[in-house]
């Protein structure tokens, strides 16, 4: 059995560049992209507002562009935290001890923890994923989103290779290594579509939730023996 109460650990960067130490505690940045990734995951990106994150930061709207140019810009700053949390948590596990079962059931319910605790977050990352699809983007945005997909694209290839060791040990079993880590990660990513984190929730809530999904998600590429 895996803990799920693991630590994220601050991240500076990601692999697509800096991140602007968004992540220092009581940093003007963190308050502004904390504000900024409750009301993307409320209204979308179209209708929120530079306002509107003003509002919930009890702020004027100066404040927000004296460290972002545009809500473009802010938003995709959300993105790239939202990945950062990500890949701090789950590449030390890929690429750490353990068999591939080990591994991919630690990552598993890691991603899932992730999900549930920076619901926010995931919830803008999920955004800019469909707004990659969309063609109402901008030249300029969907270049800046070429650079996010390409951090997901990286995410997915840790699971991708764990899945890969594990086939060749004959523990887990697909034809299609893309499609296997992505079908993997449709089924840990389905809590962001539909959680909603309540004050009253209880710790057992979360660990079901991620229990559940994890297993489901190891279920879907495991051998049959």
């Amino acid at each position: 059995m895996f803990s799920v109460n693991v630590e994220i650990p601050a991240c500076e960067y990601v692999r697509g560049g800096q991140l602007n130490d968004v992540t220092e505690v009581g940093s003007a940045r963190a308050a502004i992209v904390e504000a900024a990734a409750k009301c993307f995951m409320h209204a979308g990106y179209s209708d929120t507002s530079i306002d509107d994150v003003a509002d919930d930061l009890g702020a004027t709207k100066g404040r927000i562009y004296h460290y972002y140019r545009s809500k473009a810009e802010l938003f995709f700053e959300v993105h790239r935290h939202g990945m950062a949390i990500n890949l701090d948590a789950i590449e030390p596990l890929a690429t750490g001890a353990g068999d591939p079962v080990e591994r991919l059931n630690a990552m598993c319910k890691v991603h899932l923890r992730n999900m549930l605790d920076h619901i926010v977050y995931q919830r803008v990352v999920l955004q800019g994923v469909e707004m990659h699809l969309s063609s109402s983007t901008t030249p300029k945005q969907r270049e800046k989103l070429k650079v996010l997909m390409k951090e997901r694209e990286y995410y997915e290839s840790l699971f991708r290779d764990v899945l890969l060791e594990g086939r060749e040990q004959g523990v887990f079993a697909f034809d299609n290594p893309s499609f296997g880590s992505k079908a993997v990660l449709a089924i840990l990513n389905n809590p962001v579509l539909w959680y909603k984190p309540r004050k009253t929730q209880s710790e057992k809530e979360k660990t079901q939730i991620i229990e559940e999904f994890s297993a489901l998600a190891m279920q879907s590429v495991a051998a049959k023996r």
